[in-house]
């Protein structure tokens, strides 16, 4: 669906993207998670055809976004969510609708389809200024669907959402994944990501890190206390448990629930049970650590210079 291959941006002397390559597969939810300044917003433009790269290539579809023949039917995209407060949320997305070269008779219905597919049908008459900054959020996605892509591209998404919306946007992916289109979403936020994405690329200093399926990073694991443990374990599948302790096992993440009602049908004794947080998280912050030694250490031919302390 996705192809970034060597991409490579600079700005004078200020080279904010390397070599940048990863895929993002068809049916899939990918993470482009880096720190502020690490170069993911710049890619998200170049693919976009807002901003012209230095070298390499981002292509949607096998084409360029400047060349695909309708962009809007093919890539729906959040970068910088922005409607006039006195406009109803119906209003702006009449308006948004207007230049994709939808029949007359279908920009209705397309509003109407995007408004609920983001549970925001009963605040479509209301004015966008009444709107809470999650709220402003899903409408910026509502907007994305208009043309119904075959991709979204969403920047920071989770932004102002609360849990609910956080749980509301998971679900979103999760089913529009499962009807074989694609996402391709940056992200600060880890614990959500791990629980969202199918695929991650890391991104540093304007270079990949890591690119790899999310089931190879990892997403965490469940940690057991109780003095019945090597009880608790015959109960248990043997290549799930680990031994940690005499009265401690760790297990695959995922398995809180069922090692609980394990204990309540059985009347084991629990003195801990929790999950971890997601490896994904010591994985981020081990590789971008390590960038950050490399670069005080002068290793990789030193620092590279940021713009006005860094870069997006």
């Amino acid at each position: 669906m996705v192809d970034v291959h060597r991409l490579t941006k600079r700005y004078g002397r200020v080279e904010a993207l390397r070599d940048v390559s990863f895929t993002v597969p068809a049916g899939t939810v990918t993470g482009f998670l880096g720190a502020n300044g690490s170069g993911k917003t710049t890619t998200l433009r170049i693919l976009l055809g807002m901003v012209a790269a230095t070298d390499g290539h981002a292509l949607i579809n096998g084409r360029p976004y400047r060349e695909l023949p309708a962009p809007a039917r093919t890539v729906g995209a959040v970068l910088e969510p922005a409607a006039h407060p006195a406009r109803t949320g119906r209003n702006h997305l009449r308006c948004l609708a207007l230049p994709l070269g939808l029949p007359r008779r279908r920009r209705g219905p397309a509003v109407d389809e995007a408004l609920a597919a983001v549970d925001l049908t009963a605040a479509a008459d209301r004015p966008v200024g009444t709107y809470s900054l999650g709220m402003r959020g899903r409408l910026a996605i509502a907007g994305a669907l208009l043309g119904d892509p075959e991709l979204l591209v969403l920047d920071e998404p989770a932004n102002g959402l609360d849990p609910d919306g956080i749980r509301w946007l998971r679900r979103f992916l999760r089913s529009w994944a499962a009807s074989g289109r694609s996402a391709l979403l940056s992200s600060h936020v880890l614990a959500e990501v791990t629980q969202t994405v199918d695929h991650v690329v890391i991104v540093d200093r304007g270079q990949v890190v890591l690119a790899a399926p999310a089931t190879e990073v990892g997403r965490g694991h469940v940690e057991v206390r109780t003095p019945e443990a090597d009880r608790l374990a015959e109960l248990l599948r043997p290549e799930d448990v680990v031994r940690t302790g005499p009265d401690g096992l760790r297990l695959p993440h995922g398995l809180a629930e069922q090692v609980g009602r394990l204990c309540a049908a059985h009347g084991i004794p629990l003195v801990e049970l929790h999950t971890t947080g997601p490896d994904l998280e010591r994985t981020f912050f081990d590789l971008t650590s390590r960038a950050d030694d490399e670069t005080h250490t002068g290793a990789g031919g030193g620092a590279r210079e940021r713009a006005g302390g860094g870069w997006r």
